[in-house]
């Protein structure tokens, strides 16, 4: 216990208030969705009593365009009756005060603290996972060392995530920053405890029976090591990968829900729903969950989003809402490329970048990053670029 105590001493204290906060809301992503929720809502009240939201707008650039795209989507959503997206909107917009707030406050040791959070976390996330697969499997009388998956949503884990897809997203950037850790310690009970927690977490990435989640890692971890020149990480990753792959070949059915035929039609179906919609408002779309709002009218497959997140947006949001957008997205990604142009921190620029392309990878056939954990997480990694420069417009 004394070592423990004076562990945490020493990884906690010397801190402020802000950045406790984000801390605590951080944390609070592996909670049920409207655990975080409420955390983001009564840290944004406390900065509202603090007449603090003037200077946080201002110092974050092209703020101001991420608000005006909230506002607009929101009205156009409540416009055209998509009420359930308006709200919806309100969220997006709760979310991205909260990331401005953040990125006034960010440094190399906070950040480097909530990453280590994440991953002793995720841990948990990894025990609730197996409890909830023990009680599907007892249900449907499976043997554990059978480590079948359902395609029913309801016969896969979820953890704290709400849905099987979601976790295996969340998975996705976790595994990615254990890959980051790796490449900082030194010590080998460090490296050990990364590749515990990568270990651990992929297992349940296979309990998700989400496919599409470990197409991304054949890119993005042998990018982070390459650019780094872990030569050493690079070449057993490749040998991992190479194993992987054949071991595929010569036994496919290793892969869970091997109806791969059907749901690529499914998907079909919802791309060509989404695609109507466009045509239909192709400037200002209908909103957040478009659609969830439209499916029925083009009797297109029931689901919430158009699984594809080089569709979705320009459905939801239509041309004009996306350019907005694009605007702070732009200013964001400049402070990002500053991090390779002038070789400031390429071990946080290969984070960054392996998040982004897990993102546009994964996102071929699915839309998991829109999801208020998964965002979120996404948003803190993709924003921590402002560590050096906070006051660069």
């Amino acid at each position: 216990m004394e070592r423990l105590k004076a562990f945490l001493h020493r990884k906690l204290d010397g801190f402020t208030l802000d950045e406790y906060i984000i801390m605590f809301v951080v944390c609070s992503i592996f909670l049920p969705f409207y655990c975080c929720l409420i955390a983001i809502a009564c840290t944004l009240v406390y900065l509202l009593v603090k007449k603090r939201w003037k200077n946080i707008i201002n110092e974050v650039p092209r703020s101001k365009w991420a608000i005006g795209f909230c506002l607009l989507t929101s009205l156009v959503a409540f416009v055209n009756g998509n009420y359930l997206g308006g709200v919806c909107a309100i969220g997006i917009l709760l979310l991205l005060l909260f990331i401005f707030y953040y990125r006034t406050i960010i440094n190399k040791r906070l950040f480097e603290l909530l990453l280590d959070a994440c991953c002793i976390i995720s841990l948990f996330c990894f025990a609730w996972a197996l409890m909830e697969y023990f009680r599907i499997i007892h249900r449907l009388d499976y043997s554990f060392l059978e480590l079948r998956v359902e395609d029913n949503p309801k016969d896969r884990i979820n953890s704290t995530f709400f849905n099987a897809n979601y976790y295996a997203m969340m998975i996705e950037f976790l595994v990615l920053i254990c890959v980051y850790k790796m490449m900082q310690v030194k010590t080998m009970r460090r490296i050990v405890f990364y590749i515990v927690t990568i270990v651990c977490n992929l297992f349940a990435l296979y309990l998700t029976g989400c496919r599409t989640a470990w197409v991304p890692f054949v890119v993005t971890i042998p990018f982070m090591f390459l650019i780094n020149k872990r030569m050493g990480y690079f070449g057993t990753t490749m040998g991992t990968l190479g194993a992987g792959g054949i071991a595929l070949l010569l036994k496919p059915d290793i892969l869970q829900r091997t109806s791969i035929f059907t749901d690529f039609l499914k998907r079909a179906n919802i791309w060509q729903t989404a695609w109507k919609g466009i045509q239909a408002h192709p400037l200002l779309g209908e909103g957040p969950l478009t659609y969830y709002h439209i499916y029925p009218l083009y009797h297109g497959h029931p689901t919430q989003h158009a699984h594809s997140v080089y569709l979705d947006p320009f459905l939801s949001h239509g041309v004009i809402g996306v350019a907005i957008f694009a605007v702070y997205l732009g200013s964001n990604l400049k402070q990002v490329w500053r991090l390779f142009q002038r070789r400031i921190d390429m071990r946080l620029f290969s984070l960054i970048v392996a998040c982004i392309l897990t993102v546009l990878i994964h996102g071929i056939l699915d839309y998991t990053v829109y999801w208020v954990q998964t965002g979120f997480l996404f948003l803190l990694i993709l924003s921590s670029s402002s560590i050096y420069f906070h006051k660069e417009h």
